[in-house]
């Protein structure tokens, strides 16, 4: 083995090293932004009263936004190629989904739909940053 070839065979190693150590990080941060957000999303009521969470008319739109910019973010850097991250990203906005419809079953309020459209708001943006930071492979 040459000495040219013994030093990119470092630098490949030392690259997949760090892809790895990347994904096991975002896939730590996405169970712990995923589970935050279910949590959340099942409060009691009294704990959704001190969050101003609660309610039809609720004035949370923000937290919708950021909470679901910050799941699909996370969850969209670990796949490498650019047919899972849109797999990924759908997911992330059938999670959205997921939560107010459990949420419309669980509290037995009307389903909220302009919520689920913020949800979708946030994934799209999370994915779009998530895609302009992290270089994919161009292969499915």
């Amino acid at each position: 083995m040459s000495l040219k070839s013994a030093i990119n065979h470092a630098r490949r190693r030392r690259e997949i090293y760090a892809r790895r150590r990347n994904a096991i990080l975002s896939v730590a941060l996405a169970i712990l932004v995923i589970t935050g957000v279910a949590v959340v999303s099942f409060l009691p009521g009294s704990s959704k009263h001190l969050l101003h969470t609660r309610g039809r008319f609720h004035a949370h739109s923000w937290g919708h936004l950021l909470a679901f910019f910050a799941v699909s973010f996370t969850v969209v850097r670990i796949p490498a190629t650019r047919m899972r991250r849109i797999v990924v990203s759908l997911g992330a906005i059938l999670f959205g989904f997921l939560i107010e419809y459990g949420e419309h079953l669980y509290f037995h309020n009307p389903m909220e739909w302009k919520d689920v459209i913020v949800d979708t708001l946030g994934v799209v943006t999370g994915t779009v940053l998530a895609v302009l930071v992290t270089p994919s492979k161009k292969t499915a």
